[in-house]
């Protein structure tokens, strides 16, 4: 029975690398999944995580504490891909989001605005031959059989900001720095197909689109992540890139979506965002070529990181299958749900209010990182109640510490669950520490753990040590039984 293509013939997950390279052997591990849930294809967004080399090599891998990655683990990672069957579509941007690349000072006089990194000048003759030669070196290394490379040139801020470009009509600056960079393509690989994300010509007029002949030279990738209700394509809009590009890519997400210090994903949120994607496109016009299915782990390079992507793997597996099966059905969520061995705890589709049941033991790379995750989500809740109850706020308060006003009775029970909250900090940290490593590098297990344990587990220490030592001052330390080091020894979760 032939396949129904309702999502196109191209099913892709995109793998979000700034700052956050995936160990290549964990990439070993889940690309048979991504394959087995339905994937055809990877969008990879290599942004720092690519060798750039001589001009180019402070934006890259080589200039990064992890090295991630090397000329030889890029060609692992398209073998790997090759062996399951994943064709690979490269991403760099060449507009805006190239925060990485202006950070830096040898380039930041490309910058748009002076003062900030997001987004590039188009009118400074310097930025084309930046973006050319990103964009050669990518290739360079990719597969010769290479069919499309996706520009980015999403969320351009600043565009036609600085004093040259701000004296010109900003659809035209836009439009024209494109065209220059597809060009490239045209002229030096012109078996190479770009694309591009559709938001920065949203509001520019059909006419001036198609005077600059962009269906001739590009794609686009319509995306649109929010769930029903807010799911809203404008019909005129849609009908304009018909009429246009007659077929355009679209864009969900799996994570990334949702909140920029979201932790766990939306299952729910992702599977209104597919359903809603269906039912436009059986009732659109335009001919699909394929859907991009999104995980964002940071909403830019200075950003923390969002959903961690094993965590993120059920919500991907179901949308997958949304998008293979052309439905989504109780059916089709619990065998995705049973098949990651999610039976004796569900899967929830919503993973909050907290605390929930965690799941001992799953069937799927990386679900070790998922339990932690988990595990943080619950141990927050019951740090906030504490920290934020009545019990703190009446009896421990900050002038209450600071003065010494205190009355050992009503607090020596809230300095022992201090101290038990302190130990499950330390023994979450340990936790993670372990199994993190198994799909990322030193410098993003530090990052996770300094922006989600070790402040509050600061937190919990220097209460327990201020009220442990108001105490001990007035009752003697044989008043407190428990240990008057703080995080002993890690538990088990």
């Amino acid at each position: 029975m032939e396949e129904k293509l309702e999502f196109g013939a191209n099913r892709l997950v995109h793998l979000d690398l700034k700052r956050a390279p995936l160990k290549v052997d964990f990439m070993e591990k889940i690309f048979p999944f991504f394959r087995e849930w339905g994937a055809t294809g990877l969008l990879i967004e290599w942004e720092d995580t690519f060798p750039y080399s001589d001009s180019l090599e402070c934006i890259g891998s080589l200039n990064v504490e992890s090295k991630a990655y090397s000329v030889a683990d890029i060609e692992r990672i398209l073998k790997l891909a090759e062996n399951s069957n994943l064709s690979v579509i490269p991403l760099v941007q060449t507009f805006g989001h190239l925060e990485f690349v202006l950070r830096h000072e040898e380039w930041k006089q490309l910058r748009e605005v002076w003062k900030y990194t997001n987004a590039l000048c188009p009118s400074n003759p310097k930025s084309l031959s930046l973006v050319t030669s990103m964009i050669d070196q990518v290739i360079s290394k990719m597969p010769k059989d290479l069919q499309y490379f996706h520009i980015g040139a999403d969320e351009v801020w600043q565009l036609g900001s600085c004093s040259f470009c701000s004296s010109q009509d900003k659809h035209v600056v836009l439009l024209e720095h494109l065209v220059s960079v597809l060009k490239h393509f045209k002229e030096n690989y012109p078996h190479i197909r770009p694309i591009m994300w559709d938001d920065m010509i949203r509001g520019v007029p059909a006419s001036l689109i198609q005077a600059h002949s962009l269906s001739e030279l590009v794609d686009i990738m319509v995306w649109f992540y929010e769930p029903a209700p807010f799911f809203n394509i404008p019909i005129d809009l849609w009908n304009k890139y018909a009429t246009i590009f007659k077929k355009v890519w679209i864009a969900s997400a799996y994570k990334g979506a949702t909140g920029a210090c979201q932790i766990l994903p939306v299952i729910q949120h992702h599977v209104s965002n597919h359903e809603q994607w269906l039912a436009f496109i059986k009732s659109s016009r335009a001919e699909i070529k394929g859907i991009a299915i999104t995980g964002w782990s940071r909403y830019d390079h200075f950003a923390t990181l969002c959903e961690l992507l094993p965590s993120a793997l059920p919500c991907l597996a179901i949308c997958l299958s949304i998008c293979k099966e052309n439905e989504y059905t109780e059916e089709i969520f619990k065998k995705v749900a049973t098949s990651l061995g999610y039976d004796q705890v569900p899967l929830l589709t919503n993973p909050y209010p907290r605390p929930q049941a965690v799941a001992p033991d799953l069937n799927y790379p990386g679900w070790k990182i998922t339990t932690g995750v988990e595990w943080l989500a619950n141990l927050k809740g019951k740090h906030m109640a504490i920290i934020s109850s009545d019990q703190v706020g009446a009896w421990m308060n900050s002038w209450q510490l600071s003065t010494g006003f205190i009355n050992p009775m009503q607090i020596q029970g809230i300095v022992s669950t201090l101290f038990n909250i302190g130990e499950e900090w330390e023994a979450l940290e340990t936790y993670m520490r372990d199994h993190m490593s198994e799909a990322y590098y030193q410098p993003q297990i530090e990052e996770w753990i300094a922006t989600h344990c070790k402040p509050l587990k600061g937190k919990a220490k220097e209460l327990y040590k201020s009220g442990h030592d108001l105490i001990s001052a007035q009752l003697g330390t044989e008043s407190l039984q428990m240990p008057t080091q703080f995080f002993p020894t890690p538990r088990p979760i």
